[in-house]
């Protein structure tokens, strides 16, 4: 039987009917004493009715709030989501560094001995010879030797250049001085502008500007309050909330700030919870899709705030892919790659390279892999230099050029038959693993081809080769990229770890290859013409216009399309509109299952134009 409340009247009529019924009381009229009495029950009986509705309502899902709710849905292991901070990088510039910009590309390039600027007025006139660096920020940055500066002209001469530069390339002083050191916890913000108030960032890392650079290296830093606000676009913060680190220092943001939200309406975890109940089978697509959302990294700052989930037959794979809101870039370690510089004989003892920067100081390489007849793995104890300081010594000739690669030895004595085998750091990014399998450890490694010597799981690194498993003593070693920070953490999520079950339990099914990886970033652009309501200028109105239209984009999930008629209607919901008309897209957009739709271009600079 259903249980139906009722109410106050319906109590105390009911009390009077029974009364008169089983008595010879006859006056029931308003302010008698047995109405009153009979009153004062049927109020009782309609506050335990209005209890128990309130009792049903916090028990049931669909009406909980609150509290209540939060208390609903912790039995089925979810929490509110509470204020998020947004995370991303500043950096600190120097406005006091003598510098301009290449105003057209050297000739020859490279090989030019004079550099044309947009102005050499800030360099000197004597005191030469003096450094300058050409093209910081990109890969073919370098410092070269001035012996002279024409003002009139705005030309350097300078020693021949031995890299590619282009116009708009920057050009600075370097003078020797000591490199700017930046402490954490610098305050900067995007000022306040009209009703809107101050987004306040800090910066949770040491770092520095090198003499010659204007721009610091990068500072990862917070939103200081948690909440949306911190979500911000490209160049926003462009001031300190307190007195600058040195003389001169400016400070911007290049890329966007994201990962930010604010507390959980009830709304939002209702329906959460509805789908977390849903999945409670685990191993489903909504399970993963669902189980991902909110992973955070605890270095980073980054968090997944969208996914969606391919299921590619073809390849026996299910991809979850996620995005902290910003078609970021996944951070990855590459096992170091490099070239012989120096011919090697053998026995010798040491191997000379082309740059060990990125070499570890020690560890295993793999010299020559494309030629079986010289390929060895050796192991090296130390690095001098350039000069790789071998355990023992090669057994074969290796020529100037030969590859030299850092590698995984994952087994450096097998057993017969076995299998399986472990890479030491996974997630694997696609496509990046080399392995060699030198069978019986006689000194040939041959190189082994994925999906017929053998399979990998990019997600768990496990490797396993077909057929009846090695032979015995053999060595195995492997060359790849792997995935860091928040891509690691969301598969390690996926998959679950053994050794710490209770935090992270998985959410795959046994036998399912499961892998985290990020969207291809659509990028959409959006013109649009506005007219402003009487008394209102549409130049006041442009880049609210702008930001909210960015924000639409920006919230749409993995896989999500662009709707024109979202767009009209965000830009219209701006205080002081009278009427928008979109040019660009011409059609709603189109966003693929493995897309991410965003507003801005690979320098984070607006793809949304309003006029």
């Amino acid at each position: 039987m259903a249980f139906v409340p009722r109410t106050f009247e319906e109590i105390r009529d009911d009390m009077i009917n029974f009364v008169r019924l089983q008595t010879d009381l006859t006056d029931f009229e308003v302010g008698s004493v047995i109405r009153t009495i009979i009153e004062a029950a049927a109020l009782e009986d309609d506050e335990q009715y209005f209890q128990m509705v309130q009792l049903l309502d916090a028990f049931r899902l669909s009406t909980a709030s609150g509290q209540d709710l939060n208390d609903r849905v912790e039995e089925f292991g979810l929490n509110r989501l509470q204020p998020a901070s947004a995370a991303g990088d500043i950096y600190i510039t120097d406005g006091l560094l003598k510098t301009s910009a290449l105003a057209f590309d050297p000739s020859p390039d490279p090989g030019a001995t004079s550099l044309i600027l947009e102005s050499s007025d800030g360099f000197p006139t004597a005191g030469f010879p003096i450094t300058v660096r050409i093209g910081e920020g990109t890969i073919n940055v370098e410092d070269v030797v001035v012996s002279a500066n024409n003002t009139g002209t705005d030309t350097l001469t300078c020693a021949a250049t031995v890299k590619a530069h282009s116009a708009g390339d920057r050009v600075s002083l370097v003078d020797g001085s000591a490199d700017k050191t930046l402490s954490s916890a610098i305050r900067a913000q995007v000022p306040a502008s009209g009703s809107a108030e101050a987004v306040v960032f800090v910066t949770v890392e040491e770092g520095s500007i090198v003499n010659g650079n204007f721009r610091s290296t990068s500072l990862n830093a917070r939103a200081e309050l948690p909440g949306s606000t911190g979500n911000i676009g490209s160049a926003r913060i462009t001031t300190f909330v307190t007195a600058a680190p040195f003389d001169g220092a400016g400070v911007t943001n290049l890329a966007n700030f994201a990962g930010a939200r604010d507390l959980e309406t009830d709304a939002a975890l209702r329906d959460r919870a509805r789908k977390q109940i849903q999945s409670l089978s685990k191993g489903t697509v909504l399970a993963l899709q669902q189980g991902v959302l909110g992973v955070a990294d605890d270095i980073t700052g980054q968090r997944v705030t969208t996914s969606n989930i391919l299921e590619s037959f073809v390849n026996n794979e299910v991809i979850v892919y996620v995005d902290d809101g910003t078609g970021f870039t996944p951070d990855q370690v590459t096992l170091a790659r490099t070239t012989a510089s120096v011919a090697v004989a053998a026995p010798t003892a040491s191997i000379t390279v082309t740059d060990a920067a990125d070499m570890a100081q020690e560890g295993s390489i793999l010299i020559s892999p494309d030629d079986p007849a010289q390929t060895e793995i050796l192991e090296f104890s130390g690095i001098t230099g350039n000069v790789l300081s071998l355990v023992g010594v090669t057994a074969k000739i290796h020529d100037i050029g030969d590859e030299v690669a850092l590698v995984d030895v994952i087994e450096d004595n097998a057993e017969a038959g076995a299998n399986f085998f472990q890479l030491a750091n996974f997630p694997v990014v696609r496509g990046s693993l080399r392995l060699w399998l030198d069978a019986g450890g006689g000194g040939s490694p041959i190189i082994q081809v994925e999906g017929t010597d053998y399979y990998v799981n990019r997600g768990t690194g496990q490797i396993e080769f077909t057929g009846a498993g090695v032979t015995a003593g053999s060595v195995i070693a492997a060359s790849y990229i792997y995935y860091t920070t928040l891509i690691a953490k969301v598969q390690k999520v996926i998959d679950g770890d053994p050794s710490d079950p209770i935090n992270f339990p998985g959410i795959r099914a046994a036998g399912v290859n499961v892998l985290a990886e990020t969207p291809i970033i659509r990028r959409v652009t959006v013109r649009v013409s506005i007219t402003a309501a009487p008394g209102i200028q549409e130049q006041d109105l442009v880049p609210q216009v702008q930001e909210t239209i960015e924000s639409y984009i920006n919230g749409l999930g993995i896989g999500e399309d662009v709707i024109i008629a979202e767009i009209i209607e965000r830009a219209m919901a701006v205080s002081g509109m009278f009427n928008v008309t979109v040019t660009l897209p011409t059609a709603d957009v189109v966003v693929l299952e493995n897309e991410l739709p965003v507003p801005f271009d690979v320098s984070g600079n607006s793809l949304v134009i309003v006029t």
